[in-house]
């Protein structure tokens, strides 16, 4: 089965995919976007960082997500913002854009980063934070009074101890606040003794659920001799109404309300992919759900790529076809989205058919959280200044971007998204371009 044939054929369903299917359709070109899920974006923590920390023996933070581009261009000459840095703020633009027009707002500090407790206890640092994270921002100096709420049986966040970390924390970021936590009991889903992020988030988007949590909040603190500046949430305040959620516990409260960050989650997860994607086809993508590409083809006029379209399984084979364009962008994630693989202890990007090296235990630091970030990570496809793929034999129809990319290491760098979508919007651009 063949589908209709459009200019650009975007493999990958996260920011990177979102991004560079936007660029193509920015120069007046059709694209089509193939995913099997929302990769790594997915399971992301709902806000996006840029250039946090420029790793090293002593890593260097940064307040000015641009400066930390420059100073880790300093160290690491060779990284991939420097082929791409200057389509970064149009990246940047698209991807907010697309989250605005699906229902989910984000919110930048003018060039800065900020720091957003988390549901691990320390603080995460970003350049912008999602509508439901605005009120969480750590804000140095300011002597305020802040609950942190927890909800028995949702074993995924403790709040006493989450209170107690922030309390310590802080104080390396110029924080002055008071923690003080509390513990709800939830009766809208009986005796039952765990309750998971996902579930906690379908029934506060019932209206008897949001009644409840309302309620037991304004009894708590109307029962405390404290007036509270700010109330923090697990990341779970629905799957679907959470910005209307958090405004109506905003009046109800009457002090600032936000939600911690996720580290992996599938509620925050699930709300930035799916305003994406709701973005995107508001803007004339063709989204290709369920589907995963298995074989790339290019000729000296186009590209055609094989793929398995539905759910496959030992008594589902799925649907083959075949999706036909000018040029394909490849931004189908690193370790995390699924682009790159293992086999044993060779690392391969499968669909490039391209063998990266092998990972053997001599070749990773024994120090987990080593500042200079774990080597292997910096494995991946290498493209030229356009962001094409480098290798030859793809007559110069394959660009690549995101995670995929080599020579970088988003985790000690804190700077994902930013990678992802200055790559993209460059490769969706130069993609359009054939």
């Amino acid at each position: 089965m063949k589908i209709e044939k459009t200019d650009v054929l975007v493999v990958g369903g996260g920011a990177a995919g979102a991004v560079a299917a936007s660029a193509v359709l920015d120069a007046g070109k059709s694209v089509s976007v193939v995913f099997a899920n929302g990769g790594g974006s997915e399971i992301c923590g709902g806000a996006m960082d840029v250039m946090g920390v420029v790793p090293g023996e002593k890593p260097m933070i940064c307040e000015s997500y641009k400066e930390g581009i420059s100073q880790l261009l300093a160290v690491y000459p060779d990284h991939v913002y420097g082929k791409c840095e200057e389509q970064l703020d149009k990246g940047l633009d698209a991807l907010v854009s697309l989250a605005k027009a699906g229902g989910y707002t984000l919110h930048g500090f003018d060039g800065k980063n900020v720091w957003v407790p988390n549901m691990m206890g320390t603080f995460s640092v970003n350049a912008f934070v999602p509508e439901m994270m605005k009120d969480s921002v750590l804000e140095p100096g300011a002597e305020e009074k802040v609950l942190v709420i927890g909800v028995k049986g949702n074993v995924a966040f403790n709040a006493v101890a989450a209170a107690q970390s922030y309390q310590q924390y802080q104080k390396k970021l110029g924080g002055k606040a008071i923690y003080f936590s509390t513990e709800i009991k939830i009766g809208g889903w009986g005796d039952r003794r765990k309750i998971s992020d996902g579930e906690l988030a379908d029934y506060l988007d019932t209206e008897e659920g949001l009644e409840e949590l309302i309620g037991l909040i304004k009894t708590f603190c109307s029962n405390n001799r404290y007036q509270f500046d700010k109330i923090l949430f697990p990341p779970a305040l629905g799957y679907i109404h959470y910005e209307e959620n958090l405004a109506k516990i905003k009046d109800a409260c009457d002090c600032k309300v936000g939600e911690v960050e996720a580290l992996g989650n599938s509620v925050t997860g699930y709300r930035f992919t799916r305003a994406l994607y709701r973005g995107l086809e508001a803007k004339g993508a063709n989204l290709v759900r369920g589907t995963v590409v298995k074989e790339v083809e290019t000729t000296a006029e186009g590209v055609s790529a094989k793929c398995i379209i539905g759910l496959t399984d030992q008594l589902h084979p799925g649907k083959e076809a075949t999706l036909e364009s000018s040029a394909l962008v490849l931004a189908a994630g690193g370790f995390v989205g699924g682009g790159i693989k293992a086999r044993h202890t060779e690392v391969w990007i499968e669909l490039l058919n391209q063998k990266l090296g092998s990972v053997v235990v001599d070749q990773l630091d024994r120090d987990a959280v080593n500042p200079k970030g774990q080597g292997f990570m910096r494995m991946g496809v290498d493209v030229a200044d356009d962001m094409m793929v480098a290798e030859g034999q793809y007559n110069g129809r394959i660009y690549a971007c995101g995670s995929i990319l080599s020579h970088q290491n988003f985790a000690s760098e804190r700077s994902s998204v930013g990678v992802a979508v200055a790559s993209a919007y460059k490769a969706g651009l130069q993609a359009a371009g054939k």
